[in-house]
């Protein structure tokens, strides 16, 4: 073949690749704003403080103190005591999803919803969380975990399974299946029905002395003690605490996120109250909502000062993104197609088309 041949075929080459690189769909840029939008009383919610916060069967629930309500993207439906008899109260303390089931947690009782019925799963009084998987079920009450596996539910506490705390706040299971519960004194995992409990460095007042407490196992670094939220993030876990959040394996894994907030010191014999710099734009140091994207790329975090949202390893400046959008205590967060839901005591805040923020994949290759 003459050089003049390998020429024109590899012209031809060369034309027919950046002919195929021209068709192929070019990412469309990412907004600089997002719009936002207020469902309250006067746009149809039958009530705007809200106490948590779900996705769940292509609809957005909501828990208040007045019942619960589930939005379908044109009407809010409304469930009491008086129309669905399983509500042990109309005052919710929690909503979770697991094996695609919504359970629903009250000042009197817990219930589950799997899109078609309801059932009663608990009617011991006051339930501050409920979870199941398969035949696993756990609620988190003032005296313990309630417990059952198929068979009688047992109360799992401090005497009876060495739990560290028996107020427990909230109960999780993690991606592997394991049950953990978060107290107001650190987390426990469960195992053969006996927990193992983690608690991160603390302080602690004796007489006119701040004593340092050292972490349990010594690798520990809750960032706080007190259990507020948790949620399976990846193989991680998402934890929210009265002074924090973390993402962490609960072993060596520690990455923390605080905010600015006060602290206890000691200072020439006395015990006083120092402003402590955060790490992190975080809004606030209690955090009291977790909810992340479909594929995890995102975590959204609600704290008592406002929203934050981690992509990846940044934090989004959503003063900049969602200009207007008031910094206000956060009661829970949802995920609904590619929109973020926040309740607040003034309703709930649609943050719309949050999505188009997400890094799209890269196109197969042929």
């Amino acid at each position: 073949m003459t050089s003049r041949t390998w020429l024109v075929a590899l012209l031809g080459v060369v034309i027919m690749a950046f002919a195929a690189g021209c068709g192929q769909p070019k990412e469309p840029p990412k907004p600089k704003t997002l719009e936002f939008q207020l469902h309250n009383q006067q746009t149809g919610l039958p009530e705007n403080a809200v106490t948590s916060l779900v996705a769940f069967g292509g609809k957005v629930w909501a828990g208040s103190q007045k019942g619960l309500f589930c939005y379908d993207g044109v009407n809010w439906q409304i469930h009491q005591r008086k129309n669905t008899n399983v509500l042990g109260s109309d005052i919710i303390e929690d909503l979770k999803v697991s094996d695609n089931i919504l359970w629903i947690a009250t000042d009197n009782g817990a219930c589950r919803f799997d899109g078609t019925g309801w059932a009663s799963v608990y009617t011991g009084g006051r339930a501050r969380s409920v979870i199941g998987r398969g035949s696993e079920l756990a609620v988190a009450t003032a005296y313990g975990v309630v417990y059952s596996n198929g068979g009688a539910p047992k109360t799992l506490g401090r005497e009876s399974a060495g739990l560290v705390m028996d107020e427990v706040n909230q109960v999780i299971f993690d991606t592997k299946g394991q049950l953990w519960a978060g107290t107001r004194a650190g987390i426990g995992k469960l195992s053969s029905e006996m927990f193992q409990n983690f608690t991160g460095p603390a302080k602690s007042v004796m007489g006119s002395s701040l004593i340092d407490v050292p972490a349990s196992p010594s690798n520990c670094r809750l960032p706080g003690n007190n259990i507020k939220v948790m949620l399976p993030f990846g193989d991680l876990m998402a934890i929210g605490t009265t002074s924090g959040l973390t993402v962490t394996d609960l072993m060596n894994n520690y990455t923390n996120y605080m905010s600015q907030h006060r602290d206890w010191a000691q200072r020439g014999g006395q015990i006083v109250e120092d402003t402590v710099p955060g790490n992190s734009p975080l809004p606030g140091n209690v955090i009291t909502a977790l909810a992340r994207s479909d594929g995890g790329e995102m975590l959204f975090v609600g704290t008592d000062k406002g929203l934050g949202v981690l992509n990846g390893s940044e934090w989004l400046k959503l003063n900049e993104l969602v200009p207007g959008f008031p910094a206000l205590a956060i009661s829970g967060v949802a995920y609904l197609n590619g929109d973020l839901w926040v309740g607040t005591s003034e309703g709930v805040y649609q943050i719309k088309k949050l999505s188009a923020l997400l890094d799209k994949p890269a196109p197969a290759a042929n």
